[in-house]
Order: structure tokens, then sequence, then C-alpha cells
């Protein structure tokens, strides 16, 4: 690869792993971890999707995945769901089996709003689920994963619908082990709808620096509601989630890209580099040369 390409100041952006991206809402595409991952050594660097929901299916074997900034490691069954935007990476033990489903964000969030209610949390965050040995709702999700791809494989009348229903069918199959979790540890939370769109405007928004007072106005909303709804919420003020956001996207640039301190600074909506150095250690504790130094994990050249 050239080197110019490797100088690129975003996160490598992909369809599927080395593959152009689609925007084609009834995208679903179905895959064994092997078909991909054991051509590049059992090893996918990381990356990250544009418009697309992927999860990632293991039966058998040992991951290690790394999501932004969090490093998971299993030999257990489990499920990795991945939303758009979530910088994501693999290492398996080689011959590790399972699968990869990978479908455009729009083919799954155009639906009826009771299913975009129970999907919102997918969606949201990227999640990484264990499975007990033998788990029935692990056994249920193979099941439609594998009648998903018998589907794929022939086109009879309806294939499309009853790709959309058996996706929804596993979505929902994964959210009901991630509820499941939730409740044995008491970490249930279900937002407000306010507060789910408060998240989206942040995603949508947070390079452009808005004030508290803006997402306030575009939630109907004063500044102090917003803020207690928002502490209510997520334990935290308004004016500190916006910052979250913005300093998660810079350390997903410095630690994936080769982009400047500058080039990063400016891009995030910065006027002043130095500013943004500031920002970021007063965020992280350390300044971003330093952040980076520690953690900088280079861009593969395949990609």
């Amino acid at each position: 690869m050239a080197d110019d390409a490797k100088l690129s100041p975003t996160i490598p952006l992909f369809g599927l792993y080395g593959e152009a991206d689609s925007d084609n809402p009834q995208f679903v595409h179905l895959e064994n971890i092997a078909s991909r991952s054991s051509l590049n050594a059992w090893q996918i660097q990381p990356h990250r999707h544009g418009h697309m929901f992927q999860l990632l299916i293991m039966r058998k074997g040992e991951v290690e995945v790394r999501l932004d900034e969090q490093l998971h490691i299993s030999s257990e069954p489990c499920v990795i769901s991945v939303p758009a935007g979530v910088v994501h990476g693999f290492k398996f033990k080689p011959n590790t089996s399972g699968y990869v489903l990978t479908l455009a964000e729009p083919m799954v969030l155009a639906t009826e709003p009771r299913a975009q209610q129970q999907f919102a949390t997918l969606f949201e965050q990227a999640h990484f689920t264990r499975y007990p040995e033998y788990d029935p709702l692990f056994a249920e999700l193979i099941l439609l994963i594998e009648q998903l791809g018998r589907e794929l494989e022939r086109a009879d009348a309806g294939r499309t619908l009853m790709c959309e229903w058996l996706t929804r069918a596993a979505l929902l199959t994964l959210k009901r082990r991630i509820d499941q979790i939730d409740a044995e540890t008491g970490a249930a939370n279900t937002l407000s709808v306010a507060m789910r769109r408060f998240r989206q405007l942040i995603e949508q928004h947070h390079r452009e620096h808005w004030t508290v007072e803006r997402y306030a106005q575009q939630l109907g909303m004063s500044a102090d509601r917003l803020n207690r709804q928002a502490k209510a919420a997520f334990n935290a003020n308004a004016k500190s989630l916006i910052a979250e956001r913005l300093m998660l996207e810079a350390k997903r640039r410095l630690i994936y890209t080769r982009a400047g301190l500058d080039e990063i600074a400016y891009d995030l909506g910065f006027k002043d580099p130095a500013y943004f150095s500031r920002a970021f250690k007063r965020a992280t504790g350390s300044a971003p040369g330093q952040f980076r130094a520690q953690h900088y994990d280079a861009p593969d050249d395949s990609l």
C-alpha cells in the first residue's frame, strides 16, 4: 500500500473488513468466522464500519476483541455486537468456529416503533455478551443464524422478508440475554425517549461543539431540565456527556491513526490545537502525545 494511504486522518472505514462500504438498506451478509479471519492469520486489525452493524457469534475456540479502548477475552460461547462507528478488532485462536452477521443499520432501524425501542440499546453501544455452556438462548440464536444462512443461499419467494424477520429475531434473542444479565447485576436501565434522542444528537454533532443550550433547544426543553434528566439517566451532566463523546473520538484518532495532533484537533472542531491538548489532558490526565505513545496501535498495511 502506498505511504500516503497510511496517513489518512480517519480510522479505516469498511463495509466488510477489506471491502467497500455499502448503503444498501436490505444488505445482509453472513459468513463463518474462518472464511475471512483464517486468510488474515486469524486476526482482524482494528477498523470500524460506517453504516453497518455487526454481530460476531463465537461457538467454540477463543477470541480476543478490542472495542474502542476495552479489551475482552473469552473461550466461552459469546456474542459481540458492534454498532456503526465503534472501533473493533479481533484475534482468534486458530480453528475458532462461529458466524459473523453484518447488516445495514437502516434495514433494522426502519421498522415499527416497538421494535426500534427493543433494538435501541444494541445500536447505542457495543456489547460483549458471554453465555453459559448449553444456554438455551444461545442455542436459539444459533438456530436462527443457521436458518438465515439457508435463506441467503436460495431464492425462494419472500426471501428478503424472511431474512429481515430472522435478523430481527436474532437481535431480539441477543437482547433477551443482555436484559437477563442486566437483571442479574442490577444494571437494567430504561432510557426515556428524550435521553435516547440526546445521545443520538451527541453522536451526530459532537464535532460541531454544540452547547448544552443548543442540545436542549433541539430536544424542546430547558438546559436545566436536560441536565436533570442526564444526571438521572447517566449519572453525569449534559456538558460532561458531550465532552466525553468528543474525547472518545480523540482517543480513537490517537490510537488508530497516524494523523498529526494539529490535524486531529482541527478535524474534531478545535480552532486551537493548544486548547485541544489542554482539554484532552484535563479529561484524561495525559497529554495527547503521551496518550498516543502509550496506546498507539499501528494500522495494518493490508487495510
